[in-house]
This record gives C-alpha cells, structure tokens and sequence, in this order.
C-alpha cells in the first residue's frame, strides 16, 4: 500500500505520540485510551485507521515510494 509523504510524516507523528504514552499492561495506558485521549484529539481519525497507522513501517514505505519514483536520467 503507498502512502504519500504527508501521510508517512502524520504517521511518524502518531507513533511518537503512542511510544510516549503507551504502557503495555495498563489499561488507563492502552492504545484505546492513548488514541481516545492524546491523538484522535489532534489529528481526527477512527480508532481503526489509528491502529494501521501504528502497523505501519514508515522506512520500508519510503524506500518503496522511492524505488517507484520515475528518474529522468
């Protein structure tokens, strides 16, 4: 799936986000909460497009976005 590169920024923004608040084992600190709380607040999404974001691999995306990238010489 390609993402363009705003989208691949929003999500690197949305991880660190998530590595910031997360806690595994807390339920006051799940994705649910961490998604409810400090991201759906300042970027608007479903809580399903939250999770593909946090399973996405940015650096494998770009180098994908890169290789299909059309070179004129």
């Amino acid at each position: 799936m390609g993402f363009h590169k705003n989208t691949l920024r929003r999500i690197d923004l949305v991880c660190d986000i998530v590595r910031k608040h997360y806690e595994p084992g807390r339920r006051d600190r799940c994705y649910k909460e961490v998604w409810r709380r400090y991201v759906n607040p300042v970027y608007s999404m479903c809580y399903r497009t939250f999770l593909n974001y946090i399973g996405t691999n940015t650096e494998l995306e770009r180098r994908r976005n890169a290789e299909a990238q059309l070179q004129l010489f």
